[in-house]
This record gives structure tokens, C-alpha cells and sequence, in this order.
């Protein structure tokens, strides 16, 4: 290999970012309220899948006791990851936690997609019934 092809091998080496790219999109304040009947879920994660599917863009939320949660948007390759979720339609799945006695809960898929909208946003994800 001459040297010349070498010094443009090193060259464009050195010039690779050692981190994945992608930015996160304009993202928009997300909160609310896992409910079943008019009473909080209780603790999980939400998980919001757009419509139509992003998948290098990963909205969830962890659910606290009283069913409230805070959304956040992670950027699967770069793992840049900030409050909030890009405006657009969402298919909602709620993961309830593990029971008291550690056995596994089965997902909620919720069966209206939620909408979140530029600006912030206060959000009631409503739970099939049982």
C-alpha cells in the first residue's frame, strides 16, 4: 500500500465521530394520568409507539403509584435523551408492574391511539376495562 494511501486511511479515521449520529426532533412537554375506570393504574411504564413507526425514536414514561407519569424521548442510536415527545399520533402499551409476590403482569395495549400536540400537554391514557 503506498504511503499516500495510508495518510488517507489515518485521515479519514481521525475524521469518524466515535458516537452513533441522530438527533432528537423538536420535542413538546408530556404528562398525565394512567386511569382504568376512573381510578390510577397504579405503577408501571408507558410505552408510545408513533404512528407510523420511528423506530430510532423511543417515547415511555415510568408510571408512579398514583397512575401519573412524565414522558421522555430517547434517540436509539446517539441515546440523546430529553424530556417531553415529538408532536404526532401514538398507540399506548401500559406495563403494569410486578405484583407483590414478583410474577410478571401482562401489557395494556390502550385502544384509542393518543395524540400529543405542539405545546404542552396534559393526558388521560383511559385502560380498557378488565
Amino acid at each position: 500500500m503506498s504511503m499516500r494511501w495510508c495518510v488517507l486511511l489515518v485521515a479519514v479515521a481521525g475524521c469518524s465521530p466515535g458516537k452513533p449520529e441522530g438527533e432528537l426532533p423538536p420535542l413538546h412537554p408530556a404528562k398525565g394520568t394512567v386511569v382504568r375506570g376512573g381510578k390510577a393504574a397504579g405503577a408501571g411504564t408507558v410505552q408510545f409507539r408513533a404512528e407510523p413507526d420511528s423506530p430510532d425514536i423511543i417515547v415511555n414514561g415510568e408510571v408512579r403509584a398514583d397512575g401519573t407519569f412524565d414522558l421522555q424521548t430517547l434517540h436509539a442510536r446517539s441515546q440523546k435523551k430529553a424530556p417531553g415527545a415529538p408532536a404526532g399520533s401514538y398507540w399506548v402499551t401500559y406495563i403494569p408492574a410486578a405484583t407483590e409476590q414478583n410474577q410478571l403482569v401482562a401489557p395494556v395495549e390502550v385502544p384509542q391511539p393518543v395524540t400529543i400536540k405542539e405545546g404542552p400537554n396534559e393526558l388521560t391514557v383511559e385502560l380498557g376495562k378488565r
